[in-house]
């Protein structure tokens, strides 16, 4: 199993030099990296991580409140690392469930525990990538509401799903819009087979089979035109990337 990792740190040089410890470990993939809190929500809400290695002093949001955001999403995803060059924060750390309280500069051998300690939650089921292994045995339909009545929509016949506030839209590959109810995007996207859907932005997530264009948009960005709905949907900056690896674009 392989340990998908976000690295949050406002400093360039904090960030590379973990990254390389990191990246010496040969079960761990660090495929993220952000400069402050707000950056790395947006990441997470795009992407499933099983770590994030987090520093505690950064402007705006810090490590610590940013922890407790997370927290309170409730599905302990992903775990919580904090990486700083004090120690008067360690109480608070352990406060929000930090697995880990690593001192700058990491020393090897204690970032080699860190991580054994992280195989061991992530294989009893506490990490992004053994939650995505229940995709093996997706639903075979979700049940979105109009209202008053449910109606079960099956997973083919889906074109997209949208989070817009609070509420999670499905849209049908006819068009129609029904609501999923006491649920998330993000949780959604953990149901359903990632062959099949791609989360292209972190308020959108597509049927991969249902994209009929892809169309160049602002500043580097596109736009997914859906076959049956026909509806055109955002890809983040963030998701250029997956998005070529995936369709194959030059």
């Amino acid at each position: 199993m392989t340990l998908r990792a976000l690295i949050v740190d406002d400093e360039p040089p904090a960030r590379a030099e973990l990254r390389y410890q990191l990246e010496r470990q040969a079960d761990v993939e660090v495929i993220g990296e952000a400069q402050s809190a707000r950056e790395a929500m947006a990441l997470m809400d795009a992407l499933p991580y099983d770590v994030i290695f987090l520093d505690i002093e950064m402007p705006a949001l810090d490590g610590i409140g940013l922890a407790e955001r997370m927290a309170k999403r409730g599905d302990g995803l992903p775990l919580v690392v904090f990486v700083t060059a004090h120690d008067r924060h360690a109480l608070r750390a352990y406060d929000v469930e930090a697995v880990d309280y690593l001192l700058k500069p990491v020393d090897a051998r204690r970032l080699e525990a860190t991580i054994e300690r992280l195989r061991q939650r992530c294989a009893r089921g506490q990490g992004a990538t053994a939650s995505r292994g229940q995709s093996e045995d997706p639903p075979r339909f979700l049940s979105g509401h109009d209202g008053e009545s449910a109606f079960p929509v099956a997973l083919d016949r889906i074109s997209y799903l949208a989070a817009q506030g609070d509420a999670v839209h499905l849209v049908t590959t006819e068009g129609r819009q029904l609501q999923l109810r006491g649920t998330t995007l993000t949780e959604i996207e953990r149901l359903l087979p990632p062959d099949r859907f791609f989360r292209c932005h972190r308020a959108y997530l597509v049927q991969v089979h249902e994209v009929a264009e892809i169309q160049p948009f602002f500043n580097g960005t596109y736009l997914l035109r859906m076959r049956g709905s026909r509806d055109e949907v955002p890809v983040s900056r963030s998701r250029v990337r997956p998005l070529k690896e995936l369709f194959r674009l030059a």
